[in-house]
């Protein structure tokens, strides 16, 4: 059994998928921005999260209570061969007011 690892064989499936999740986000909200965690596991499971980022919290919330964006957000990614294990919307306002700007702590 592989060791948990940073899985570098599946990053161009994760870019697709996160340039696909950015279009569809930027329609929405020109600015946002994408990070993440991962892709990480093993050779049997793996696994990334994507943050969507907003420069403000009612940006963030309007993502957030779209079910319809979101449902469109994990069937694209899935599409794109690899979607993600979360999606966690946040925004740059509450990072910089509980996090003293730090998106180490914040994605913790």
């Amino acid at each position: 059994m592989s060791a948990y690892r940073f899985r570098t064989d599946l990053e161009p499936s994760v870019k697709r998928a996160e340039a696909r999740i950015l279009k569809l986000v930027r329609a929405e909200v020109p600015t946002a921005e994408l990070k993440r965690i991962g892709p990480l596991g093993t050779d049997e499971r793996s696994t990334w999260s994507c943050w969507i980022v907003t420069p403000t919290d009612v940006e963030r919330d309007r993502i957030r209570n779209d079910s319809a964006l979101m449902d469109n957000l994990w069937k694209t990614s899935s599409d794109a061969g690899f979607a993600p294990d979360s999606f966690t919307v946040q925004s740059q306002e509450t990072v910089e007011r509980n996090y003293k700007g730090s998106w180490f702590y914040a994605m913790r």
